[in-house]
């Protein structure tokens, strides 16, 4: 995963999560992103202390990356416990 720049989000509703504002840009699984855009925002970790749910008004960095926005799937690990190095059944 390589997060090139950062989007500018603003909350405009009531109820919107973290994890809402991810899925509602990639509309799929983002292993990591959550993460970077946790450490782009310190002020979202203050405010759930409190509540799940962010201020309306409040400005978010959210971080892009363009092999997951053109729909590019992250790459699987290739070991396993279940195979040997070349990818062989135990």
């Amino acid at each position: 995963m390589s997060v090139q720049y950062f989007e500018i989000y603003q909350i405009m509703t009531d109820y919107v999560t973290a994890d809402l504002i991810v899925w509602n840009r990639y509309r799929q699984r983002t292993p990591g992103i959550m993460e970077k855009m946790l450490d782009a925002n310190p002020q979202l970790s203050h405010g759930h202390r409190t509540s799940p749910f962010i201020p309306v008004g409040t400005l978010l960095r959210l971080p892009i990356d363009p092999a997951l926005v053109i729909g590019v799937p992250p790459p699987l690990p290739t070991d396993s416990l279940w195979t040997d190095k070349k990818g062989y059944s135990i």
